[in-house]
């Protein structure tokens, strides 16, 4: 049957009056949920997000209208676990429902005690069979027992009086999976596609008094199949549900277009308007007109909305208004104007609609993507809508938060993964200055990404048309949104080209963009790309550039080489831009009962007391993808995770180089629409990590990709005192912002001027040591400390010193680090398992080695790994109690060995640590790949933040740089490089970290493990199963290496 929705859209009924009822699906035969051919029953036509107003002062203040009563908050609820379970006549206004709970809304019924959370990737939770969602799954799925669980939700409501004589509309923002509608009893329409919204006309079914609405949620439906997306799926009214009133005529739609002209002097806004006639009313006598101002409020002037000289036109109107020296919207510069509509009749205003809207085009042009005429590249990442107590729901404060962190970390591009996004995102969007690439809610990944899908299938035209024209519909006007997206991982085929020719009817003005049918996007995509696969594509002339929609899978530890993805895109013309996987980690908040209940403020982001992050399984939800849902740049709770920093400087506006053999840094604007005499900038000198001159810095004007040269004054004439000189440079903010305080950094970088000399001192005192030496053990001994080798294994097994142990585990050679998320999906257990207990199980031998000024050396050799290498350790130990530790590895047969995941020793350290101290990269975790942003100084956090704690647990922690650390306690420990160095230090040890799946896992060790590496294997990031971290960042077992360091223990005060 012919959607009514698209009853009243001449253009779009012009194409979809060749889509039927699919003849291979017999309606009769299914439900109205299980039947592709039905995507609504009377739902009204998808307009533009818009609040109507009663008078143009209203609309121009802005805030709530009179003309919308808001039915958010507590509802009536009730749960059924399979559809023949439902209570089938709840919608009866005598219907008692006394004994029923309550429920608020929007939110998931998930999250608030009823059902199973469900988080899966790629694999239905249904059986997949379709249009069926009901049919026997595996006996292991959750949906087994809950075959297809219905929420019955009742609201009782009352009109205001003054909404007398007008219609009556609810609009649902959002509800998953679909939905029936009953008014007062009388049943109003359906709805499916979670995504956009619903609204309905229930004029003739509302009364004075007191009213009933009642609606019944199906968890699964047809529609379900094009909703495959990697989330947890969870249920219900999850987004706005408002009352509207509305005229008996009224604008329906209206579709806002502005334009500048080609030299950006001038600019043309069009309004197109929609007008609606409830039956009887006349158009005799209406008139509508729109007002402009300008962004400070200005008056720009106002133009009568003209319908053309058809007289079977007469409810389209335009109007058109110029705008001379427009201030053009783009992410850098969001200058907003305001539009109110007024509609009047022979008795006045009727109704009066504002909207905020920006003046500046999008195109592209081989390969580039183009803002008012201007190449742009698009610094990207993908956000699903997630909060942790709320599931789907996502409250306007955490949106804010969103978008201050990502414009923090200079992020101008969004892709809404995979669905419309609740319309608040959109106007802050707008407000920001954030472009969008708006996606279709399509996705059928289960079926694969070829042709014989979804895509392809023509019982599914409908159903794909509808998705796409009801985002094209509803966000139209909006300033943000920069390109549309088909949808993701839904195939190729007939029913993505039905959806672009659709969406074109309504909007030509944008790109379009699909990543699995060329035929359909402007663009390319290279799924998860590496850098040589970005490099092998531009390598030979294309015909379409390249947009990576998803890159650098943020799974955990991860975020390596991020800096090398940046460079590649400014490399080439035709990359346009890529969007990191993804914006928050989807964590769950699982309280001790593990039924997710809402708190008093459910909007709450971090944990209580008693509360643990949950991901797949965790609910005993069947299927499932375990971990796969924490892909996060931030976490749940919106912390950001150490990789955070790592993309704010990759992606920041401003490139800056030291110019060979001189002081001058190289300035290189990457703004689009920014001068950097905007910005305020200053300098910085450390010695030895410690600030020894500082000031500001003449702003270079420079315009967009500019390239100019600053001589910062302290970077010149550095004293020859021996000490390591490090500079750097910052822009910073000189005013406020919407998303940031003046002063705020937005670029930065750091140069090391003068490298450092690694001299550590010797400690003084001690005595003589004395020696002895068996076949088990090699025991030095004297006044102030003691020290026991076991020559059989390589390791410093006991150490005192004044009369403390320092040692709680022996100091070994070890060259194992534990995986981290993405190394768990390529192998790096099997690959690299070669050197997990490479020193252990090697027979080592050791002798003690002459030396001078009363030290004792002992020097132990293996051959690695049957042979790949040669490893020797040397160990000095001072009479002070000082140690000094040498150890080399040199290549013997290692042509086929895998990499080294580190090459360095762990100890156990007796004792708890307080704090760390350290001179190094920091002061957030950073390992080889991922610490540009990472600066060379001295720092200091408690021990319990020198570890990051992922919700799943892995390799964690690393500081890289490191000139020297100091681990405080009431005695602690001092580590002192010859050499820069790699420190981790956890309470708990490698063996927990593999073994735990949660935080709670972890043990508190009564000793700290400290792992001291000359070099450590990156993290990776290009994805998380398969791929593996870029050579240059990883130990070839090919190579030599060396580790030197020394080792002091300190006194109560650190001394």
């Amino acid at each position: 049957m012919m959607p009514a929705a698209y009853s009243t859209r001449p253009l779009t009924l012009l194409f979809l009056s060749c889509l039927i009822a699919p003849a291979s699906i017999r309606g009769d035969d299914l439900p109205d949920w299980e039947n592709p051919a039905v995507v609504q029953i009377n739902r009204e036509p998808v307009r533009a997000t818009f609040t109507p107003y009663a008078t143009a002062a209203d609309a121009t203040a802005g805030g709530e209208s009179s003309r919308v009563v808001s039915l958010n908050g507590s509802w009536r609820f009730h749960w059924s676990p399979t559809p023949d379970q439902r209570p089938v006549e709840f919608y009866r206004p005598d219907f008692d429902a006394s004994g029923w709970g309550e429920i608020v809304v929007p939110g998931n019924w998930q999250t608030q005690g009823h059902g199973v959370p469900i988080y899966t990737n790629i694999t239905y939770p249904f059986r997949k069979a379709p249009p069926r969602v009901t049919l026997d799954p595996p006996r292991s799925y959750t949906q087994h027992e809950l075959r297809n669980p219905v929420g019955s939700y009742r609201r009782a409501f009352t009109l205001p009086d003054a909404w007398q004589g007008q219609r009556v509309f609810v609009n649902f923002g959002g509800v998953k999976s679909a939905f029936y509608l009953w008014v007062n009893g009388r049943r109003i329409g359906y709805s499916q596609d979670s995504m956009s919204p619903a609204e309905f006309e229930i004029t003739d079914a509302v009364q004075p008094g007191e009213n009933l609405l009642a609606v019944e949620v199906y968890r699964w439906s047809d529609g379900s199949y094009l909703e495959d997306q990697d989330m947890w799926r969870l249920s219900g009214i999850f987004r706005d549900v408002d009352l509207i009133a509305r005229p008996t005529a009224r604008v329906e739609d209206f579709h806002l277009t502005a334009q500048p002209s080609d030299d950006h002097q001038n600019a043309t806004v069009q309004v197109e308007i929609d007008l609606a006639f409830a039956e009887g009313a006349s158009p005799e006598g209406l008139e509508a007109s729109v007002e402009i101002t300008d962004p400070s409020g200005a008056a720009i002037g106002t133009a009568q909305a003209v319908a053309g000289t058809d007289p079977a036109a007469e409810r389209f109107r335009t109007a058109t208004l110029e705008v001379g020296n427009p201030q053009l919207w783009s992410a850098e510069t969001p200058h907003l104007y305001r539009a109110v509509i007024t509609l009047s009749g022979p008795d006045g205003v009727l109704e009066c609609i504002p909207w905020r809207f920006g003046i500046r085009s999008y195109a592209h042009d081989d390969g580039r993507f183009l803002v008012n005429g201007r190449s742009v590249k698009l610094k990207g990442v993908n956000r699903h809508e997630h909060h942790p107590r709320t599931g789907r729901y996502v409250d306007r404060a955490t949106m804010v938060r969103d978008l201050e962190l990502m414009k923090q970390a200079n992020i101008n591009m969004v892709r809404t993964s995979h669905y419309p996004n609740d319309p608040v995102w959109y106007e802050l969007c707008d407000q920001y200055g954030m472009y969008v690439m708006d996606e279709a809610n399509q996705e059928s990944h289960a079926f694969g990404t070829g042709s014989r899908t979804l895509g392809d299938n023509p019982d599914w035209e409908l159903a794909h048309v509808d998705r796409g024209v009801s985002m094209a519909e509803r966000d139209k006007n909006h300033a943000c949104v920069a390109i549309w997206s088909l949808g993701n991982e839904g195939g190729s085929g007939r029913n993505l080209a039905a959806m672009r020719r659709a969406m074109e009817e309504i909007d030509a003005t944008r790109p379009y963009f699909y990543h699995a049918d060329r035929a359909v996007t402007e663009w390319m995509d290279i799924d998860y790309p590496t850098i040589a696969q970005v490099e092998a594509y531009f390598a030979k002339p294309q015909r379409k550039g390249v947009l990576v929609r998803e890159f650098s899978h943020m799974m955990g530890n991860s975020g390596g080489n991020l800096p090398e993805h940046v460079d590649a895109l400014y490399r080439h013309d035709q990359y346009a831009g890529a969007a990191i996987w993804d914006w928050v980690d989807q964590g769950l908040i699982k309280p001790a009962s593990g039924v997710m209940r809402y708190i008093e403020d459910p909007a709450t982001l971090s944990l209580l007391d008693g509360e643990t992050w949950a991901y797949g399984g965790d609910f005993g939800d069947r299927p499932n993808d375990r971990d796969f849902c924490l892909n996060g740049v931030v976490g749940p709770d919106r912390e950001p995770h150490p990789h955070y920093y790592e993309v704010q400087k990759a992606y920041q506006p401003v490139k800056m180089t030291l110019a060979p053999d001189t002081s001058k840094v190289q300035v290189t604007n990457r703004f689009d629409f920014t001068n950097l005499a905007s910005l305020n900038w200053r300098w910085s000198l450390l010695a030895d990590g410690e600030e020894v001159g500082g000031g500001a810095l003449t702003p270079p004007d420079a315009g967009p990709g500019e390239v100019v040269s600053l001589e910062p004054p302290g970077f010149a004439d550095l004293p020859e005192d021996g000490r390591e000189y490090a500079g750097a440079v910052y822009a910073e903010l000189a005013e406020p912002t919407e998303w940031a305080p003046e002063g705020f950094v937005v670029a930065r970088e750091q140069f090391v001027l003068r490298e450092s000399q690694f001299n550590v001192p010797p400690q003084p005192g001690g005595g003589e040591l004395a020696v002895e030496h068996s076949d088990d053990e090699i025991r030095a001994t004297g006044p102030a400390t003691s020290a026991t080798w076991r020559p059989s294994t390589g390791e410093l097994v006991a150490w005192r010193v004044d009369g403390r142990e320092m040692l709680a585990r022996p100091l070994q050679p070890y060259f194992w680090k534990p995986a981290n998320r993405n190394q768990a999906g390529n192998k790096y257990a099997e690959r690299l398992g070669l050197w997990k207990s490479a020193a252990e199980s090697s027979k080592w031998g050791g002798r003690v080695v002459p030396g001078s000024s009363g030290e004792v050396a002992v020097e132990m050799d293996t051959e690695l790994a049957d042979g790949v290498g040669q490893c020797q350790i040397r160990y000095t130990l001072h009479p002070s109690g000082q140690l000094e530790v040498a150890m080399t590895y040199e290549p013997l047969r290692a042509d086929r060995a895998p990499p080294l995941p580190k090459f360095g020793v762990r100890l156990g350290l007796a004792g708890g640590v307080d704090e760390v101290a350290w001179y190094g990269r920091g002061p957030h975790e950073n390992y080889a790949d991922r610490r540009t942003a990472a600066f060379l100084g001295r720092h200091d956090l408690p021990f319990a933040a020198y570890h990051t704690e992922y919700i799943y647990p892995q390799d964690n922690g690393a500081r890289t740089g490191v000139r020297w650390l100091e681990l405080r306690s009431e005695a602690g420990l001092r580590i002192d490089g010859r050499q820069p160095l790699t420190v981790r230090a956890w309470p708990y040890t490698e063996e927990d970290l593999e073994s735990a799946r949660h935080p709670a896992d972890l043990p508190n060790r009564d000793f700290v493990d400290v792992n001291i590496d000359a070099r450590l294997h990156g993290v990776g990031g290009d994805n998380s199963w398969g791929k593996r971290t870029m050579d240059q960042y990883t130990l070839p077992a090919d190579e030599a290496y060396e580790l030197r360091f020394v080792l002091t223990p300190l006194d109560a005060g650190g001394e």
